[in-house]
């Protein structure tokens, strides 16, 4: 494929009207055609992740190329019963999860859905996706995690601590991230989240040293909430 380990092809796509050839041809086209050129968009969204010039170049809010690609990511998203479709789009939106305004909150919604889908690899890259949204790396963190509660994320997410031990890390990232920026919403009383950290499969956690970390620090923030004592802000990343 083109653009894969390729700054520069990714570039020429992005510079070229190449991305939106590729959303009218994943519109259009199925079987192999489509996968190619959702390929070649799941690696362009890879390399926006990493490089801030070409994500602000290729995906700019008012971009009509953008708009058209993730239009299309979300479709498949929500249609596609191919994991082979539906994975790399996923992986795709999260990838530019830096890129979406608060507002935009249509791509938040089918990423959660997905979390309760039957195939545990769709629903750990479901996970992974949501985490580059609620992660401290994004400067809007606190909005999309509050977003993410609001689709009602947090039931689905306590299910997946029974999943295998790539979802469950997973999944303990996501509900770690948003008892740090939503820790006083309600769902997570509800939902005993506290309870869920605090017992968090020790085998799992003991070989990830940065995942115990932030269940430590997770944990502090719902513990300040629950004894009403408001935490301070963190300080996120610029975009």
């Amino acid at each position: 494929m083109l653009s894969i380990g390729n700054l520069a092809n990714s570039k020429l796509l992005t510079e070229t009207k190449g991305l939106l050839v590729l959303a009218k041809l994943i519109e259009t086209e199925t079987g192999e055609l489509q996968t190619k050129c959702l390929m070649n968009v799941m690696e362009i969204a890879a390399a926006a992740e990493s490089n801030p010039k070409l994500r602000r170049a290729a995906f700019r809010t008012n971009s009509p190329a953008a708009k058209a690609v993730v239009d299309q990511l979300l479709r498949l998203v929500q249609e596609s019963e191919i994991a082979g479709i539906k994975i790399p789009a996923i992986k795709s939106i999260g990838s530019l999860a830096r890129t979406f305004p608060a507002r935009e909150t249509r791509v938040i919604g089918p990423l959660v859905k997905q979390l309760s889908h039957q195939n545990p690899e769709v629903v750990t890259e479901a996970a992974i996706a949501l985490g580059k949204f609620a992660s401290p790396d994004n400067f809007l963190c606190t909005e999309h995690s509050k977003t993410i509660i609001e689709f009602d994320g947090v039931i689905p997410l306590m299910r997946l601590l029974r999943g295998n031990e790539r979802t469950q890390h997973h999944a303990l990232v996501l509900l770690c991230y948003l008892a740090m920026h939503a820790g006083n919403n309600e769902a997570l009383v509800q939902a005993r989240v506290l309870t869920a950290l605090e017992g968090a499969d020790k085998s799992i956690v003991g070989q990830h040293s940065q995942l115990r970390q932030l269940i430590m620090e997770a944990i502090h923030q719902l513990n300040m909430y629950h004894a009403g004592v408001i935490p301070s802000q963190r300080v996120s990343h610029s975009p």
